[in-house]
């Protein structure tokens, strides 16, 4: 039998060692039920071991009895189920849009609304009665995501004015939410494992799975239906870092949704005030990319305690795995065409090497 939420509310309060606003977001439950459940701990002087050893039905229905919220006719009572319908059709709209809308019209109609939480809670309730979300259940340091922000910003040529495009990497670490972000001028394989190396070492550890959207620097583009291969460059990367690949699906966006709600942050935290600004070199932008990353970490939650950083150093970062001991040496594969006098000549900013004759200079 599955165990239920209450049960793991309660098991981990009898346990001792963490606090309730810990609990709360460990289980991602509300501070209400763990102090519901604390109150019943309390009330009926339950052990680690009575609880552990009581069925999961046994235990909602002896001590957290359900009851049905009454409705107060002094209250416009919300359509809940048609807003869930809304939301499954257009995810992008906020349910914060659905409780303004509703108190706009409790107040035309001279009735009371209920507060934003109370509504949020009963719009979730109706979702979960509705089969509308599944929540995954992300694991410290088990994966990271990997996408490309959909806006660009720009640098300036001093000389000319004109402009030429940044595009912004996002990865992103689903349990805490930390996230990095950098500028590049493109978006080939170069820029795409640079972007990787430099998360890393910012997080002083490496995910054990990486979550890329398909992107050409990521994936193969196969005529294989349902099929996704991942690129032989970057699957080298990976393996010098020790991890495994496993791309989003296509237009599966709920598949990353940490990763999309990331995306639209940096989109309009750092990408939209970049555009009203001016940056001459990469080094500008990404300093200025570098300190709005580090203040939306350390800023904090809205609905819960801490920040991203905060959960980041307290529960993330020793589930990490180490760093390499030396860093990834990129290479760039080339076809050569050997001219008729059998030559074949491969230059670099290090050496030219000279086929026939077997000789090397740096």
């Amino acid at each position: 039998m599955p165990m239920s939420k209450n049960k793991k509310i309660l098991m981990m309060l009898a346990k001792g060692g963490a606090s309730q606003s810990d609990i709360a977001a460990a289980l991602h439950v509300s501070k209400r039920d763990v102090s519901t459940a604390a109150k019943a701990m309390r009330e009926h002087d339950l052990t680690f071991d009575a609880v552990s050893s009581m069925d999961a039905g046994v235990v909602d229905e002896l001590f957290f009895p359900k009851e049905r919220r009454k409705s107060n006719d002094a209250y416009l009572q919300p359509d809940m189920e048609a807003l869930v319908e809304r939301k499954k059709k257009s995810r992008k709209l906020p349910v914060k849009l659905f409780w303004i809308e509703y108190c706009e019209r409790a107040a035309a109609e001279g009735r009371l609304a209920y507060a934003y939480q109370t509504f949020c809670e009963m719009f979730a309730e109706k979702a979960e009665k509705m089969d509308a979300t599944r929540h995954f259940v992300h694991e410290a340091g088990a994966k990271c995501y990997i996408d490309w922000a959909g806006d660009t910003a720009s640098l300036t040529d001093k000389l000319t004015g004109a402009k030429t495009k940044v595009y912004v990497l996002v990865v992103t670490l689903p349990f805490s939410g930390k996230f990095w972000a950098e500028g590049f001028c493109g978006m080939g394989q170069k820029p795409w494992q640079e972007g990787h190396m430099h998360a890393f070492e910012e997080f002083c550890g490496v995910p054990r799975m990486w979550v890329p959207d398909n992107a050409a620097t990521a994936t193969d583009r196969t005529n294989i239906p349902r099929v996704t291969l991942v690129n032989r460059e970057y699957e080298r990367f990976a393996e010098h870092y020790g991890a495994a690949i496993v791309p989003a699906r296509v237009r599966k966006p709920r598949d990353k949704s940490v990763a999309e709600s990331c995306v639209d942050l940096v989109e309009q935290w750092i990408i939209g005030p970049a555009v009203e600004m001016t940056f001459y070199t990469i080094g500008e932008f990404n300093e200025f990319c570098a300190e709005r990353t580090a203040w939306l970490n350390s800023r904090p939650f809205s609905a819960k305690d801490g920040s991203r950083e905060s959960v980041f150093k307290e529960e993330e970062c020793m589930h990490l795995e180490p760093l390499p001991a030396e860093r990834y040496e990129m290479c760039e594969w080339r076809s050569a065409k050997v001219a008729p006098d059998y030559h074949v000549k491969c230059t670099s900013s290090h050496l030219t090497w000279n086929g026939q004759l077997g000789q090397m200079r740096s």
